[in-house]
């Protein structure tokens, strides 16, 4: 039912829920390739909006960019183990991203984590954060929770329980995995070769070989590698020993320097 409702170009349907949500969540289309809201053919394009070119500012090479617009809730170090999260509470990491393979070097021997949250005004497109080749594409199966921070807070398994992509990415500094976590309504997570999976006509095999087709593509700092239909969260894993974090806990910019690498003694 959201996903149709969501798609309606029914005149008055498409402009009551996008004024509506425009007003409820104080959404801003100053920096919108589109931004005159009628202009939408529907809820869903809206909310996947487009940022302008010049809109956004990428810090210069190497640093590890922001894939996001959104808050930079918790960011430190990951062993296999468990993953500190937001106020200190610690869940499983494993249980996060399945099991890791050897070669992936991310807990070698700790990794570094960045999670950041989309809050439903944000722009909701995905950013490569460096330079790199994507080496897998994982889609694991989950709930649909809220992963909003106070939610977080209190329920910190939420983010290793509900339904997200993992995409790994081959750099010059090593490993980088983008963790696509979906939340509430719709949850549809797409990439630039898949596109969003539907519940109720798409087999989990046929997605995940859609998923997997992407395998061995190369993609440049700043390019799109996803975007979220409804809800969101991006955490953002990468070897300990080449990076350390560059920006403070808060709001947080595409392109913004998230990390700096470790200088070599």
């Amino acid at each position: 039912m959201v996903y149709r409702l969501t798609r309606s170009r029914t005149p008055w349907i498409r402009w009551l829920l996008i004024r509506s949500f425009i007003f409820i969540f104080a959404v801003d289309l100053a920096d919108a390739e589109e931004s005159d809201p009628d202009h939408y053919p529907h809820f869903n394009a809206f909310f996947t909006r487009a940022l302008r070119a010049s809109a956004r500012t990428h810090a210069p090479p190497p640093t590890l960019l922001s894939p996001v617009d959104g808050t930079l809730v918790s960011f430190g170090q990951a062993s296999l183990s468990n993953l500190i999260s937001v106020k200190g509470q610690a869940f499983s990491w494993n249980g996060l991203i399945g099991e890791p393979s050897a070669e992936d070097g991310l807990f070698n021997p700790e990794a570094l984590f960045f999670n950041c949250y989309l809050a439903p005004r944000d722009y909701h497109r995905v950013h490569m954060p460096s330079a790199g080749r994507l080496t897998r594409a994982e889609w694991i199966p989950g709930r649909f929770r809220s992963v909003r921070p106070n939610r977080v807070a209190r329920r910190p398994e939420t983010l290793a329980q509900n339904e997200r992509v993992l995409l790994t990415f081959a750099t010059e500094c090593g490993p980088l995995l983008v963790i696509l976590v979906a939340a509430r309504l719709v949850g549809g997570i797409e990439t630039p070769w898949c596109p969003a999976r539907l519940s109720w006509c798409d087999t989990r095999q046929a997605f995940r070989q859609a998923l997997a087709g992407g395998i061995g593509s190369h993609f440049e700092r700043g390019d799109e590698i996803g975007r979220f239909n409804y809800g969101s969260s991006v955490l953002v894993l990468a070897p300990g020993t080449a990076w350390q974090p560059e920006h403070e806990l808060g709001k947080i910019l595409v392109g913004e320097g998230l990390a700096r690498p470790r200088s070599k003694v």
